[in-house]
């Protein structure tokens, strides 16, 4: 497994190598202290697994520089690291492409928690920081749709748009792959962005379009 860090802090860094390795004894960590040097290891390697990106940059911040870093690795999760922990920075990171926000403030355990979620498909966001998400809407996609979602889906967003075209609304798709509701949410709204779909009815039209679903059903607008 290869894990791209980046973030300015050596001393960080260097902490975090210990609890990535925990991962997998094999993992090979990868370390930056910008988004260019970020930049150049994603052109670099074809073989990442993970990048973990931290806000706080030198130079560009690692919000900024995330929709470029998603643009050049498309396929590969990338996890948001942060000291912060508001609404609008947690937003901005999932509506940019994040698939993870994992506050500095977290322990390693959460953090490994975390990781391993991601790396099976899911998103994570803290549950504290959920309920702050409530009521703020994730970006709508803009108008004009396009041939192909610009982000591969992940397995688990297939599994959640499947649900999605068979009517399910969101608390019985969290029953079913036995996910917080929360989680299924963020799945839902990730699944909109890629697909470039207004809403969830939106959402399974398009996949059916692409092949991705049959053909669409009576969708729960929940």
């Amino acid at each position: 497994m290869h894990i791209l860090l980046v973030d300015d802090h050596t001393l960080f860094r260097e902490a975090l190598l210990h609890v990535l390795h925990q991962i997998d004894p094999q993992t090979v960590v990868l370390e930056a202290a910008n988004a260019e040097e970020a930049a150049q290891w994603i052109v670099r390697m074809r073989t990442l697994d993970l990048v973990l990106l931290d806000i706080d940059l030198p130079d560009v911040d690692g919000l900024t520089a995330l929709p470029n870093l998603r643009e050049l690795a498309p396929t590969v999760p990338i996890v948001v690291l942060s000291g912060s922990e508001t609404s609008s920075h947690v937003k901005r990171a999932l509506d940019s492409g994040a698939v993870g926000y994992v506050p500095k403030s977290c322990s390693s355990h959460e953090m490994l928690a975390a990781l391993r979620l991601i790396l099976q498909g899911d998103i994570y966001v803290p549950p504290r920081l959920l309920g702050k998400l409530e009521g703020a809407r994730l970006s709508a996609p803009a108008a004009g749709g396009f041939e192909a979602p610009p982000v591969p889906l992940t397995s688990r967003q297939i599994e959640v748009l499947k649900l999605m075209a068979r009517g399910l609304p969101n608390k019985s798709i969290a029953n079913t792959l036995n996910l917080a509701e929360g989680t299924v949410k963020l799945h839902v709204s990730a699944i909109m962005r890629c697909l470039g779909a207004r809403n969830r009815t939106g959402a399974v039209i398009e996949a059916s379009r692409l092949g991705l679903v049959p053909g669409p059903v009576a969708v729960s607008e929940e």
